[in-house]
């Protein structure tokens, strides 16, 4: 049977602007990215207000107890909201793609049990690039497109942390090419526009910050294709994950 071709790299955009744009879908993006955010700033705040972040050498030494406490917890709490954050926009923009929106609050809530899955594929995943790299060009490039579904797929399938990394790779067999080629387009893409923002005045990194969840979308229909397309062959994801050169 012949390979299903994947839709180009500049479909997969087009794609993305016109559900990311819908009305109904850019507001609730929209409010959960900046709900997001404005909690992200509130956690941090106080530290700026305490003088111990914004100076370039804060001297500890003479910080009252409490304070350094304060901002333990506060760099643990912004820890814990950034990861809850980045998986709730992964979740918000699959809730879009499946046309099953929520609230802000309960979309959270449907994050929430995920977090933690979310953080520990993050972790493995950054070690293997990480490790490839030091190895050598070729190893890390295959870890970075091996393992590029991961996270999209521990958020909203219920597996663990490995067998999120083991579907990945699944996904991606027969692909390698076509995925790496288009995580490469995404990332050009991604810079210029970000470039672009950076020449407007004042507002331009507010609005590369609120269109987050839309870089989100891009190469969430790309995993969302793939999984169509081993879906409807099933045995390649059944087949046992080999370490062979990609196809």
């Amino acid at each position: 049977m012949e390979k299903q071709k994947l839709s180009s790299p500049w479909e997969f955009i087009k794609r993305s602007f016109k559900i990311y744009f819908l009305k109904e879908n850019f507001l609730y993006l929209t409010k959960v990215n900046l709900f997001g955010l404005l909690a992200s700033i509130a956690i941090i705040s106080p530290l700026f207000l305490l003088g111990v972040l914004g100076d370039e050498n804060p001297d500890f030494s003479s910080i009252p107890f409490f304070i350094i406490i304060l901002f333990i917890a506060a760099v643990l709490a912004s820890i814990v909201w950034g990861v809850w954050f980045q998986t709730t926009i992964i979740k918000a923009v699959s809730l879009v793609v499946e046309g099953k929106t929520q609230g802000v609050k309960e979309t959270y809530k449907l994050a929430w049990p995920k977090a933690g899955k979310y953080a520990l594929t993050g972790i493995v995943v950054g070690l293997a690039i990480a490790g490839g790299f030091l190895l050598l060009l070729i190893p890390g490039i295959l870890a970075l497109t091996w393992f590029y579904f991961a996270s999209y797929i521990v958020v909203n399938e219920e597996v663990g942390v490995i067998e999120a990394v083991k579907k990945s790779k699944a996904l991606v067999k027969g692909y390698f090419w076509a995925v790496f080629g288009r995580w490469s387009f995404f990332m050009l893409f991604y810079i210029l526009l970000q470039a672009g923002l950076s020449f407007i005045p004042g507002i331009g990194p507010l609005v590369a910050t609120l269109l987050s969840p839309f870089m989100v979308l891009i190469p969430y229909l790309l995993y969302e294709e793939l999984k169509k397309i081993k879906t409807e062959n099933v045995p390649a994801l059944e087949e046992p994950v080999s370490s062979g050169v990609p196809a």
